[in-house]
């Protein structure tokens, strides 16, 4: 999570998202981030993770410093161009195959001119060996490449966190200017 909250390079003062937020360790460092004059989201389908947040983040939701939204990906419920950055962590794994591309374009959508969206998922040949990987979707990452470019943005850093084969994979893009 801290690679891609990193890879963010978020500001005091900005708004921000995490999609997908579960159980909310993004949540913690972009309100951490963005300090008492900027805006954190955090939008999750899960009614659990929901319940969670609410109950975690009470102070910071009273404080209007925290806004949280439960929804799918390819329906963020923010204006267009309202975010200076945005992240999805572990989240592509429970997008259906059909929606990847609504769903980034979604995120695409959300960013100002000069925003940043962060894209981290698990090095896909690596979460195959796993038990629980059964019933997700393991993309490869050129998969992820092609919808994030497809959105209209442009891929201006990919690090991988670590260096075995079970590296995480960060994809850093930003609306294109051209």
């Amino acid at each position: 999570m801290t690679g891609s909250v990193e890879a963010l390079g978020v500001e005091s003062g900005t708004a921000v998202a995490d999609i997908g937020f579960g159980g909310g360790l993004g949540l913690r460092q972009l309100i951490d981030k963005v300090g008492p004059q900027g805006a954190t989201h955090g939008i999750d389908i899960s009614t659990q993770a929901m319940s969670d947040a609410r109950r975690r983040f009470r102070r910071e939701i009273a404080e209007r410093r925290l806004h949280l939204t439960q929804a799918p990906m390819d329906r963020i419920p923010l204006p267009g161009n309202s975010l200076d950055r945005a992240m999805t962590v572990n989240t592509l794994y429970y997008v259906p195959d059909e929606d990847l591309r609504p769903s980034i374009d979604e995120l695409a959508r959300v960013l100002r001119p000069s925003g940043r969206l962060v894209v981290g998922l698990g090095d896909p040949d690596f979460m195959a060996t796993l038990p629980f990987s059964a019933g997700l979707r393991l993309r490869p990452l050129d998969e992820v490449v092609t919808a994030i470019v497809a959105a209209g943005l442009v891929v201006v850093d990919h690090r991988r966190v670590g260096t075995s084969d079970r590296a995480f994979h960060v994809f850093a893009a930003e609306p294109s200017k051209g």
